[in-house]
């Protein structure tokens, strides 16, 4: 049984897309991920799509030099963390993560997962609200480890995706908090018919366009929230989701971040990449409240806007031929063979999952106006990823862009036979 203390995978459960795994595979990742919980998304998820233990324990082997030790909790510390007591001293900062982790674990223990996220991260209150904010910091990091940890139902996960939502910065707060207060005031700009059609809006503002530069030492913050800072706000406050249209407005977000990853993977004249920026908002909120998707929409608008806007273009999503030529595969599934000998950090995997995952999710969905991928273009999307990495992999090349809608985040990649 897992614990706040103990990593325990079962067999049973190989996460949402419901793969087959044995008993070896099982024990595998529990006995990497007791060792190391840096590697918790790549493991998990070679763990999810079918992996063998080989596999599994190449990608570990493969990643592990870079990984921190681990740091010993300060237990003076741990105790002033009580339920109540003042955490700005500690907050924000990297060192302090080993005192949170045993903070919350002990948390865990004493009242269950569950009711530890509702008390330190759900709870609208300062210190939730405060928490909130920084869940979204560091490339949503946080968050992503927060939703592995609640996928597999492991205790130690989520005290880990506590503890890293602590010591990241509240650099995000700010601008959470204003396009809130807008949407609820009473000169709140008219609510979003479709989050797709934010995008479209985006592309049509020159101000928020030009707003993100190359040379920009932070976009986010030197770029956007500078030259517009306003207008980012104006359009984060369309973001409305009331509670009866949760279930929708999730599978629309979801959707939406695989659509704009794919999208944003064509640059002509350029062989297709996949934007690393923006692969990493392609996963499934967990939250069961509508303020946290709609943070998390707003967060997916500022980074779009951040890496340059870049084209979305599906067009050349639905024109794409997979190297397989005709004897491409009947599932995207089947795929995970070849991506699995894809040597990265894991981020290939990953995204394949999560494309997968968006697939399925849109399915009850499927003639919504929202809906920009359809049918095979599924499974296309799938093979741009493939074909990509298999090459960039096999040349030595450069798998993935940074900030696409910038000429010169294509300068590395090879441009295409025309």
């Amino acid at each position: 049984m897992a614990t706040p203390f103990k990593i325990q995978v079962e067999s049973q459960n190989s996460g949402l897309l419901g793969l087959k795994q044995g008993q070896n595979e099982a024990s595998k990742v529990t006995d990497l991920l007791q060792k190391d919980l840096e590697l918790v998304h790549q493991v998990l998820t070679l763990y999810g799509t079918g992996a063998t233990t080989e596999i599994i324990d190449k990608a570990y082997d493969a990643n592990k030099t870079y990984q921190l030790k681990a740091m010993k909790p300060k237990s003076d510390v741990v105790d002033k963390l009580e339920h109540g007591s003042d955490w700005s001293e500690y907050l924000g900062k990297g060192r302090n993560y080993a005192t949170f982790f045993r903070f919350f674990q002990d948390e865990i223990e004493r009242i269950g997962w569950q009711d530890t996220l509702k008390e330190y991260l759900f709870k609208d209150d300062a210190r939730g609200r405060d928490m909130q904010s920084r869940l979204f910091a560091g490339i949503l990091h946080p968050l992503i480890q927060l939703l592995y940890g609640m996928e597999w139902e492991q205790p130690m996960i989520i005290a880990a995706a506590l503890a890293q939502t602590a010591v990241h910065r509240d650099d995000y707060h700010e601008f959470l908090s204003s396009a809130a207060k807008k949407a609820e005031g009473a000169d709140a700009p008219p609510k979003m018919k479709t989050i797709p059609g934010l995008y479209e809006d985006v592309v049509k503002d020159e101000t928020l366009v030009k707003s993100s530069h190359w040379e920009d030492s932070n976009r986010v913050f030197d770029g956007v929230l500078t030259r517009a800072k306003e207008e980012m706000i104006n359009l984060a406050a369309r973001v409305r989701v009331q509670e009866s249209e949760l279930d929708e407005r999730t599978a629309e977000m979801v959707h939406n971040s695989a659509f704009v990853a794919s999208g944003a993977a064509f640059h002509p004249p350029y062989h297709p990449r996949f934007d690393f920026i923006l692969m990493q908002q392609s996963w499934i909120s967990a939250s069961t409240k509508a303020r946290f998707l709609e943070n998390k929409i707003r967060m997916d608008l500022l980074q779009y806007i951040a890496r340059g806007s870049p084209a979305l273009r599906t067009d050349l999503l639905r024109e794409y031929k997979p190297k397989d030529g005709d004897k491409i595969v009947e599932k995207a599934e089947n795929l995970f063979p070849r991506i699995h000998k894809i040597m990265d950090d894991g981020h290939t995997v990953k995204l394949a999952r999560a494309l997968m995952l968006a697939q399925r999710v849109t399915k009850p969905y499927q003639d919504k106006e929202w809906v920009r991928i359809k049918d095979d273009e599924w499974l296309k999307a799938v093979y741009v990823l493939m074909d990509a990495n298999e090459e960039a992999d096999s040349q030595g090349g450069t798998m993935w862009v940074r900030s696409a809608g910038f000429d010169e985040a294509w300068e590395e990649i090879p441009k295409a036979k025309m």
